[in-house]
């Protein structure tokens, strides 16, 4: 089993008026309802529950549609597609926002690529807009990614395709955990471990 776990150092300020929650936003993108993925994901939420707001997306109920460079969002602040409204809102109000995915051919699987291809609005809300920053409220990132072969390039590839999205939507990463060679290993108790540990970590500076 490969295990990887990093986290990013936190600057943050602990808040101890816990009124109102933060929203934290989940993104899981695997069609398996009970694989690796949803494992290592509900050892993440497990921790992160008590102090978030937890909103979960369902990227292959969802089915976003692919971004077909209309150019509508180049002249207004809206998307020719209303299917990611509700998205949309989610993303702007969010403080953390979770990746959850499997690796399918060094990437995500296509309905959080399609996801991930409509961040083009934030850039042309930038660039073309003049709107700074498109999203304001600024957000922590987790990425939680699986993989069934022992190659670990497609973490880093997906780490790298999500760096240029960040820097459009106001965001940083702050931890990941990756699992890999899910196709031989039936223990992942570590990874989970990792997870719920990051989770905590996130939780402090609430």
């Amino acid at each position: 089993m490969i295990c990887l776990s990093a986290n990013i150092v936190k600057t943050a300020l602990v808040n101890n008026n816990k009124k109102n929650k933060p929203v934290m936003l989940v993104l899981f993108s695997s069609p398996r309802k009970n694989g690796y993925t949803k494992k290592l994901l509900d050892s993440f939420l497990s921790a992160a529950k008590n102090e978030y707001d937890v909103r979960i997306i369902d990227c292959y109920k969802l089915m976003p549609k692919p971004c077909i460079h209309c150019g509508k969002c180049e002249t207004a602040d809206l998307c020719v597609f209303d299917d990611l409204d509700e998205y949309n809102a989610l993303l702007n109000e969010a403080e953390a926002l979770v990746f959850a995915s499997p690796v399918y051919n060094l990437s995500v699987p296509a309905p959080l690529k399609a996801l991930i291809d409509r961040s083009q609005r934030y850039f042309s809300k930038r660039f073309s807009l003049g709107i700074k920053p498109p999203i304001k409220k600024h957000k922590k990132a987790i990425l939680l990614l699986t993989c069934g072969s022992n190659d670990r390039s497609g973490f880093e590839i997906i780490e790298k395709q999500l760096s240029r999205m960040f820097t459009i939507i106001n965001t940083e990463l702050f931890g990941k955990v990756s699992i890999a060679e899910t196709d031989k290993i039936k223990d992942t108790t570590e990874c989970e471990r990792q997870a719920y540990e990051l989770a905590k970590s996130l939780a402090d500076i609430v």
